[in-house]
C-alpha cells in the first residue's frame, strides 16, 4: 500500500528507445513496459495514469504484483468480516486488483510466484505481505514477527529468478518500479525495487524509478526536478476518469472523495486526503560503474539471507571434501611416458583442486567460501593420510604424497590472498567512479531488506 503523499511518475526512454507517449501508430506500439509493484492498489496509486497512457499509445503493459496484501486495512464496515482474516482478504484483494486493472485496460497481470511468474520447474508459491510498522523516525520498517512465507523472508535469488521468468516471457523494453527507499521505506517496496533493478541489469533493460511526491513539489524542489534530465513527467489528466474508476475498486484500502474545484482525492486509512495527481514522474536510473574498492569488498554472500549463507558455506565444505577424496585416491596414479613413470594422477589432482578453489572464488567473490572449500580439501587429505588398520595409507610417505599433502594448502593460500580484480570496460581499463552509497543498485552496494532488520536507506 502507498501512503498519502507518495505520487506517481513516468519513464524516460533510453537513448534510441521510442517515446512512451507516442501515438498508437508510432514507435510506442513496439514498447512493452513491465511494472513491478508490491501490493494490490500500488500500481493504480503510483502509476495508474502512466499505465493507461501507455496502453492508449499502443504500448504493451505487464503488471507484476509481488504479494496479495494480506495485511492491508479493511475500511468499510460492510467488509468487516475480512478484518483479521488474512486468507479471506487475500482472495478479496485479488478480485479488487482484477477489477481495477480492467478499468485501466491492463490485460496482462501476474502475481509473483504464480505459474506465469515462477521459475520453470518450481511449484507455485504465494509471497505473503510482509507487513510494516511505523518507526520512531516516521518511516516504515519491518514487523518484528515476520511470517516465514513473507516476501521479505524469501531468498532474494528466488525472487529474482521468478521475476526473470516474466522478463524472459514478455521481453520488456523498460522496467518500472519504486526508487531505492520504496517511496516510504515499506520493506516490500524496497525489496521490489532491489529485485526489479537486478532483473533490469541482468536483462540489460532500462530501469525507471517512481519519483515519489513529484506532483506535490514546490519551489526549489520543483525547479530541481524540472531541471533534472533524468526525470520525465507525464501529464495523466486525460486518464483521470479511468484512474478514479480503478481506485474505487479498492474499497478495502481507500476511499475516493470529491474535492473543491471538481477534483478527485484519495482518503487513506489514517484519514489524510491527497488530491489525485495530474502528473506522474519517473527517473531513469543508469547502471552505476564500480571502483576497485567497491568490487573488492562486495560478495555474493552479502546478497543472501542467513540460511543462504550457511547453505553456501556447507556446499563449499562438501565440495572440498568430495574433491579431496577424489584427489587422495587418484594422486598416486602414474602413466609411462618414454619409459618414465609420469605423475599424471598428482598433476590432475592438483589441477582439479586449483580449479575448484579458483572457481568458488570467482563465482562468490568471497574469501570465506574459498576458505571453507580449502578446509574440506585439507581435512580429507589429512584423514586419508592416517595409517589404516593394515598399516598402509592412501597418502604414503613418498614425493607424490608429500606434494599432495601440502600442494592444495599452497594453492589455497594464493587463491585466498589474491586481490579481487575490478571490473573493466571494453578497453580493458578499470571502471570508475563508484556509485554513491545510496545508489538504486542497492542489491550490490548495501544489505538487502529482509527479516533481519530495517531496509537500508
Amino acid at each position: 500500500m502507498t501512503p498519502p503523499g507518495t505520487a506517481p511518475a513516468d519513464p524516460r526512454p533510453a537513448p534510441g528507445a521510442s517515446s512512451m507517449t507516442a501515438p498508437a501508430s508510432g514507435p510506442a506500439a513496439r514498447e512493452h513496459v513491465l511494472l513491478v509493484h508490491a501490493h494490490p492498489d500500488d500500481e493504480t496509486i503510483t502509476t495508474g495514469g502512466t499505465i493507461a497512457s501507455l496502453l492508449d499509445s499502443g504500448a504493451q503493459v505487464t503488471v507484476v504484483t509481488c504479494t496479495r496484501g494480506e495485511l492491508g486495512e479493511v475500511l468499510p464496515d460492510d467488509l468487516a468480516r475480512l478484518r483479521g482474516d488474512e486468507a479471506g482478504l487475500a482472495v478479496h484483494r485479488e478480485g479488487e486488483i482484477a477489477e481495477a486493472l480492467r478499468e485501466l485496460g491492463v490485460r496482462d497481470h501476474r502475481f509473483l510466484g504464480d505459474p506465469a511468474a515462477r521459475t520453470a520447474g518450481l511449484p507455485s508459491r504465494a509471497y505473503r505481505d510482509s507487513g510494516m510498522v511505523w518507526r520512531s523516525d516516521g518511516v516504515a520498517g519491518p514487523t518484528p514477527d515476520l511470517h516465514p512465507q513473507a516476501f521479505c523472508a524469501a531468498e532474494f535469488g528466488e525472487i529474482v529468478s521468478d521475476l526473470q521468468a516474466v522478463v524472459d516471457s514478455v521481453r520488456p523494453t523498460a522496467i518500472i518500479s519504486y526508487d531505492e527507499d520504496g517511496g516510504y521505506h515499506h520493506p516490500d517496496h524496497v525489496r521490489a525495487n532491489r529485485a526489479a533493478v537486478r532483473v533490469a541489469r541482468l536483462a540489460e533493460v532500462p530501469f525507471f524509478a517512481v519519483v515519489a511526491g513529484a506532483d506535490q513539489a514546490t519551489g526549489a524542489e520543483a525547479e530541481a526536478l524540472a531541471a533534472d534530465a533524468t526525470v520525465t513527467t507525464v501529464d495523466v489528466r486525460a486518464t483521470t476518469p479511468r484512474r478514479v474508476a480503478a481506485l474505487r475498486r479498492y474499497r478495502t484500502q481507500l476511499e475516493v472523495v470529491d474535492l473543491p474545484g471538481g477534483r478527485a482525492g484519495v482518503r487513506y486509512p489514517h484519514g489524510a486526503v491527497d488530491p489525485l495527481p495530474d502528473t506522474e514522474s519517473f527517473r531513469a536510473v543508469p547502471e552505476p560503474v564500480r571502483t576497485v574498492d567497491a568490487a573488492a569488498t562486495t560478495s555474493e554472500l552479502a546478497e543472501m539471507t542467513v540460511g543462504g549463507r550457511l547453505g553456501t558455506l556447507a556446499l563449499a565444505l562438501a565440495a572440498g571434501v568430495v574433491f579431496g577424496a577424489i584427489g587422495t585416491v587418484a594422486h598416486q596414479g602414474t602413466t609411462s611416458v618414454a619409459g618414465v613413470d609420469a605423475p599424471v594422477g598428482l598433476v590432475l589432482s592438483l589441477v582439479m583442486a586449483a580449479a575448484l578453489l579458483v572457481g568458488f572464488r570467482l563465482v562468490f567473490r568471497s574469501r570465506l567460501v574459498t576458505t571453507m572449500t580449502a578446509l574440506g580439501l585439507l581435512l580429507t587429505a589429512g584423514v586419508f593420510s592416517q595409517p589404516g588398520a593394515g598399516g598402509s595409507a592412501l597418502v604414503p610417505a613418498n614425493l607424490a604424497g608429500l606434494v599432495w599433502s601440502f600442494g592444495p594448502l599452497l594453492i589455497a593460500m594464493v587463491v585466498i590472498a589474491w586481490p579481487t580484480l575490478p571490473p573493466r570496460d571494453a578497453t580493458g581499463a578499470p571502471t570508475s567512479p563508484a556509485p554513491p552509497a545510496s545508489s538504486p543498485l542497492g542489491d550490490r552496494m548495501e544489505p538487502l531488506p529482509d527479516a533481519k532488520g530495517p531496509p537500508q536507506t
